[in-house]
């Protein structure tokens, strides 16, 4: 049993998940199209074929990369401490270097422009040092006095480079030094080339680059520096200019490049925004309104609305943005499922449809601020017009009222946000413009919603009350009694239905067509009987079997009509299951005390709903007070009293919703409807009336008498 109830319940919940998906899948889609923007066959080094836009604020890129590599080449190196070893070990090295030279002077080499690229790297394997081939021939042949000199004089270069410190990188700087000074001694050139080639080789800073402190200071440097913004709606790249790689990364980063990746960012937003928008529909229903989360038919009715409303949203945006009819999903939901849904679609619909603002004006704009105000402003009114009057006409009124308040926010918000007037004006008109659209819109769509999802509304039921309907011109001509029945009941059921705060207009409707399954056999009906009543030759059981079978009927007929469900409930349900106690009595004089009851109840079901009740109630009722010898005013309330509680000891107002209060409520307004339709007349004496004696009228003149 457990388990079945689950399924049951997950069975239950399966439609209205599957309605939210496709809600939601339809809306992403829809307000990705509007949010997506067009793409441009654009490349690197061509023109622009057309003056682009920037749909969003976007970051450039390679201008803040490129900003932020020259404020990190500017940074200075940082170094260590002077390391005061490194004197020794360069004057050590730079001393070996000069003894292996002057050891090649010993070879008594002189054929100095054949020797080969093999005994030059020989020599430098030999000295440590790279020598050109004059390099070679100028220390062979110089004196011995002067290559001492100048080796001399390069080693004091060198220990007062040392000396004053020599970082890391500036060595090239030092050796320039080296050979200007030299050059200026009055050295052979290539004697100072290979004493610098020496020097070269042996020199080495004594101050070393600090290599994370410098790169730290680098990123100081490009964290300063701020990202550089192309801003929603500046033109990114105007028709005919070269695209450079900035502005094309820009546009691949808008997503305006075709085979470009697309935006991914802009779809999870949009994404997030649809979920968190039917998560918070969905919390409201599930708060305040469970019961529609039960009736996959008005969820799907509510989808509908939404997807309607967004879909010509998008249409009156391409004329302007003002004319967004967002007021019409406000009208739709308050006249065909629930005014205090309508306002919360009202706000939820305009928060969507000012994303629709936004993706033409600008996130935070004028219209995109005009459009949530104006959405939450106009609520209020227009579901207080459609809600207190019931004619279809009254959707005008909804509609100026709409357009007024449109109007008058467009114009507030206008002028505190602009100084030209004129403008203002203009859009204030559009969003006028927009209330009034929304209305006419209602006015055609709503019918048509009403029969395809065959709905109740209070424009239906004023249709439906018209004696010329149908069914209730067939019952007023073939079956009178159960007619004039039936308005009593209406009568009973409205005071009633007004009294604890139901729906007055549905109980009378659903009154008005209780008994229509009474047009099948009339005649067995006492209230159609003249004289002859079938029932006094006909078994109690098929007696029975003949009067609870017109509640079925009664469906039936309303199916073919195509009646909402709401009038069908209130015919199927009228009796309950209520055993018919006359011929259930008369069956235990025939047939003993061993008749079984329950064949001579009604098929049910029980009422569910407050107006189902009250009819059922004033049914009982006015046809057991008609019956009664004594219409004293006392005993009808008796009567009634005693009808109501009999119908609740038995169970049949259980799923009713009617509390103590409301069932005491609705006897007295029955008591007072009662008393006022049997109330006492005076007695019409017999008197007998003298003819009456008129002049005889004048004969008319004729022509001929006038001319005389």
């Amino acid at each position: 049993m457990r388990k079945w109830v689950s399924r049951v319940t997950k069975t239950a919940w399966l439609r209205p998940a599957l309605i939210a998906a496709a809600l939601y899948a339809l809306m992403f889609i829809l307000l990705s199209a509007v949010a997506t923007p067009e793409r441009y066959d654009i490349q690197t080094g061509h023109p622009a074929p057309v003056t682009i836009f920037a749909t969003k604020d976007v970051e450039d890129t390679v201008t803040t990369q490129k900003l932020k590599d020259e404020a990190a080449a500017a940074v200075d190196y940082s170094y260590g401490s002077i390391d005061s070893t490194v004197v020794n070990q360069v004057i050590t090295d730079f001393n070996g270097c000069y003894s292996a030279l002057i050891s090649l002077r010993e070879e008594g080499l002189t054929d100095f422009d054949n020797i080969s690229d093999q005994r030059l790297e020989e020599i430098a394997v030999k000295t440590g040092v790279t020598l050109t081939r004059s390099d070679v021939e100028a220390v062979c042949t110089a004196g011995s006095d002067t290559i001492e000199a100048v080796f001399n004089e390069a080693r004091t270069l060198i220990r007062e480079t040392l000396a004053s410190t020599l970082p890391e990188g500036q060595e090239g700087a030092a050796l320039s030094k080296v050979s200007r000074d030299l050059m200026a001694e009055g050295y052979d050139p290539n004697l100072v080339s290979a004493t610098v080639a020496v020097t070269r080789a042996t020199l080495r800073p004594n101050m070393l680059i600090d290599e994370e402190t410098t790169e730290l200071n680098r990123q100081r440097a490009r964290d300063l520096i701020e990202p550089q913004m192309c801003i929603k709606g500046e033109a990114v790249v105007r028709e005919g200019d070269i695209v450079t790689e900035a502005k094309y990364q820009i546009l691949s980063n808008l997503g305006l490049i075709k085979d470009a990746n697309f935006d991914l960012m802009l779809f999870l937003g949009i994404a997030l925004i649809v979920l968190l928008v039917l998560a918070a529909l969905g919390l409201y229903l599930y708060l305040y309104l469970p019961a529609l989360l039960r009736e996959p038919r008005k969820l799907l009715l509510l989808s509908l609305i939404i997807l309607l409303v967004l879909c010509i949203s998008v249409i009156a945006r391409s004329l302007n943005t003002y004319l967004m009819p967002v007021a019409l999903g406000l009208m739709l939901t308050a006249t065909l499922l629930e005014p205090r849904l309508a306002l919360f679609v009202n706000f939820m619909l305009g928060f969507v449809a000012s994303l629709f603002a936004s993706a033409s004006t600008g996130v935070l704009s004028v219209a995109t601020f005009s459009t949530m105000v104006m959405a939450l402003v106009c609520g209020p009114f227009v579901v207080t017009v459609v809600t207190h009057h019931v004619q279809r006409t009254s959707m005008l009124l909804a509609g100026v009222v709409a357009g007024f308040s449109n109007f008058i926010t467009t114009l507030a918000i206008g002028m505190i946000n602009s100084a030209s007037m004129s403008s203002v004006l203009i859009n204030a008109a559009w969003a006028s413009a927009g209330g009034i659209l929304s209305a006419v819109i209602c006015l055609g769509l709503q019918p048509l919603m009403e029969w395809l999802f065959n709905l109740v509304t209070n424009a239906k039921l004023l249709e439906l009350s018209n004696p010329n309907q149908p069914l209730l011109h067939r019952l007023l001509l073939e079956a009178p009694g159960t007619y004039h029945h039936s308005i009593i009941v209406a009568n009973l059921a409205d005071a009633a239905a007004n009294a604890i705060g139901a729906n007055a207009l549905l109980a009378r409707v659903g009154a008005y067509y209780h008994d229509v399954g009474k047009l099948k056999r009339p005649m067995y009906f006492k209230e159609n009987q003249i004289g002859d009543n079938p029932h006094d030759r006909t078994d109690p059981r098929v007696s029975t079997a003949i009067l609870t079978a017109h509640t079925r009927d009664g469906a039936q007929m309303a199916q073919k009509e195509h009646l909402p469900c709401e009038i069908i409930d209130i015919i199927k349900s009228h009796h309950g299951d209520s055993p018919v106690l006359y011929f259930y009595d008369k069956a235990k004089k025939l047939y003993g005390d061993d008749v079984d009851i329950s064949t001579f109840r009604y098929e049910g079901p029980r009422p569910a709903g407050r107006e189902a009740a009250i009819v059922m109630l004033a049914d009982i009722i006015e046809a057991a007070t008609r019956s009664m010898p004594s219409h004293d005013p006392q005993k009808i309330e008796q009567l009634v009293r005693k009808l109501v509680r009999d119908k609740l000891t038995d169970g049949q107002l259980d799923r009713s919703q009617l509390t103590f209060r409301d069932l005491d409520t609705i006897c007295n307004a029955f008591y007072t409807v009662l008393t006022g339709v049997f109330h006492e007349r005076i007695e019409y004496p017999d008197v007998k009336l003298p003819p009456r004696v008129e002049p005889l009228p004048e004969a008319p003149e004729k022509d001929g008498d006038k001319e005389a």
